[in-house]
């Protein structure tokens, strides 16, 4: 090849590297804005994917707050107070149709809250439980108003309204509920306040028959608490006639018709088997009547009730707190003090605050812990308890027979005889008769006794009923004061054979073998007492008396220990518990006993006998 033709391939290999190079860069310049536009088109893409994700979001959003709307109306209750209408003069006054609705939201929501009852307000035909408002009308359209429609539209709330205007003495107040007809209440110019709770009773009564008869109970309007139930009774809904047979069985009882409760509460249960008030009430009735172990019946069957369906009767909060109080009284019929004082808690419907300490102190005298029953007594006096009622000379009462203050149980029992005679005389619905008859009178025939008047103490113990067993149990004890031990033995078998599971026939039985001298079959019925009641003290602390009177006072000192398990405040017991160690030679020991001893209420035999003892040692 020539120098020509090899300069010229040169010059063309040059050329085309020249060439390639330049295609190199410009594929990749190409390249990169190809990378590039892929990059852009990948963000688009995902700035319009997460549009539309933002779209479709806003729009369940949407859908689901319509969801939420709607599903609200449809369960949407209780009472609304619109404004009421109101003359243009009498709003200038100050007197707006907003303030009189507020009014009236105010003394709603009180008798609301403040009627004790445990009914599950879910079981009203109209509950309005935390749920009355007064309706703020809007101007225009918004959306406080396409929900007001939609819950007028597709919910059961109850819509009052009304208007006031002037009357020629005064005012007059109209309200309605929906579609009821209206009523009209008048009033003098100062007594607009008196209109409007009479006009909130009004609607009460209407729109909740039964929580508005329990409202009147508790302001102790009787007669028109009866008559409310009897309505509901008569033509009232199935589901409300059973309620309404309870509260007039109460009734019943407090007038002393006993005959009349037992055929409501049968009605009751008829209409609903499964209501567990019906054996509250019944517990009631058979305790008032001296009827021990039909009244522990009913308490376990209103547990059981309580435990099983019948619990839907029942505001669920009330429950288990009732649950606790049901077990307090079982304990008490048993003669589980300790138990019964422990559970003794307030819950709505069980009669206040007053009722939970009476009921404190009595179980306390009862367990012989008498400084503790006297606070107790003195805590129910701050309270104030009705004038009316039993609660502190019943108390009173306890508390002196623990003492052996016989001159004073018959003071207090008259005081209680006073009150139920004065209640007979204003015809007031609250007869506390079976509780005088039954409970109380039985003790100032034992006093009585004590006092060595007997022929008082046998017109007494004539004169009660045959089937009040704790009116047998202290006639046996006056008996036995006498020492007319088949006479005692006589009542002791009739209360035993009625009340199998009570422990406190046994009990006193082995009191009054005991006093005999019958020591070995005095243990026997100690025994079974203990088996009927084995938290029960009395039955433990005899026993080790009848083992000490034995000899057995080493034996006895164990019926002593367990006693003070369950009634650590008895001073009886500490003596004699003292003594049994003196007999078996723990001198040290025993002065403990004693000194605990002098620090509890003991009667004046026994405060005689610690000093004997303690001057001895």
């Amino acid at each position: 090849m020539n120098a020509e033709a090899a300069e010229e391939a040169r010059t063309y290999f040059h050329e085309q590297t020249a060439l390639t190079r330049l295609q190199v860069h410009e594929l990749k310049d190409g390249l990169k804005l190809r990378h590039w536009s892929k990059r852009v088109r990948h963000v688009s893409d995902v700035l319009k994917l997460g549009f539309e994700l933002a779209v479709a979001f806003i729009v369940l959003v949407i859908a689901a707050g319509v969801a939420v709307i709607i599903w609200q109306a449809t369960h949407a209750g209780g009472l609304v107070i619109e404004p009421f209408s109101v003359p243009a003069p009498v709003a200038e006054k100050g007197l707006t149709g907003q303030v009189i609705a507020n009014k009236l939201l105010d003394h709603l929501t009180i008798m609301q809250n403040t009627t004790d009852s445990t009914r599950a307000p879910s079981s009203f035909s109209n509950d309005w439980t935390n749920d009355i408002k007064v309706q703020i009308a809007d101007t225009g359209v918004s959306l406080g108003e396409a929900v007001r429609f939609l819950n007028n539209w597709l919910g059961h709330q109850m819509h009052l309204s009304g208007e006031l205007y002037e009357t020629a003495s005064g005012y007059a107040l109209s309200v309605r509920t929906d579609n009821e007809p209206s009523q009209t209440f008048e009033g003098k110019p100062g007594d607009l306040d008196s209109l409007v709770t009479r006009a909130a009773e009004a609607v009460f009564a209407r729109a909740q028959p039964y929580r508005y008869a329990a409202y009147l109970r508790q302001e102790s309007r009787f007669p028109e608490a009866d008559a409310t139930l009897r309505g509901l009774a008569e033509k009232g809904p199935r589901n409300e006639v059973a309620w309404a047979d309870v509260g007039l069985a109460f009734d019943a009882v407090v007038r002393g018709d006993d005959a009349a409760a037992r055929s409501l509460i049968a009605e009751g249960a008829t209409a609903n088997p499964n209501l567990p008030n019906l054996y509250a009430a019944l517990e009631y009735l058979d305790c008032e009547e001296g009827h021990q172990e039909a009244c522990l019946r009913d308490n376990r069957k209103e547990a059981a009730m309580l435990k099983g369906g019948g619990a839907r009767e029942w505001d669920p909060s009330v429950v288990q707190p009732s649950l606790v109080g049901i077990a307090s009284s079982e304990a008490f019929l048993v003669g589980d003090y300790r138990t019964a004082l422990a559970d003794n808690v307030f819950t709505r419907g069980s009669g206040g605050e007053v009722f939970v300490t009476s009921f404190s102190g009595t179980v306390s005298a009862l367990a012989h812990d008498g400084a503790a029953a006297r606070g107790y007594y003195a805590q129910l006096q701050k309270l104030g308890p009705d004038p009316d009622s039993l609660f502190a000379p019943e108390l009173a009462m306890l508390i002196s027979v623990e003492a052996g203050d016989w001159k004073a149980v018959a003071a207090q029992v008259y005081a209680a005889s006073s009150i139920v005679k004065k209640l007979a005389a204003t015809n007031k619905w609250i007869n506390p008769r079976l509780e005088l008859q039954n409970v109380i009178m039985p003790y100032l025939g034992y006093a009585r006794a004590m006092q060595g008047n007997f022929r008082a103490a046998d017109g007494i113990f004539r004169s009660l009923p045959m089937d009040c067993d704790h009116c047998l149990l202290l006639r046996a004890k006056a008996e036995a004061l006498r020492r007319h031990w088949n006479e005692a033995a006589r009542w002791l078998s009739v209360v035993a054979a009625r009340s199998p599971e009570i422990p406190f026939a046994d009990t006193e039985w082995g009191a009054m073998l005991l006093h005999k001298g019958d020591y070995g079959a005095a243990i026997a019925k100690f025994q079974e007492a203990n088996r009927k009641g084995p938290r029960f003290a009395d039955p433990l602390e005899m026993w080790g008396e009848a083992l000490m009177l034995k000899n057995r006072s080493d034996l006895a000192l164990a019926k002593f220990e367990e006693a003070n398990n369950y009634a650590p405040n008895w001073g009886r017991l500490h003596l004699k518990w003292g003594e049994a160690l003196m007999y078996v030679g723990r001198k040290n020991d025993a002065k403990r006993e004693f000194e605990i001893a002098s620090h509890l209420d003991l009667n004046d035999t026994d405060a005689a006998a610690l000093a004997a003892w303690k001057g001895g040692a």
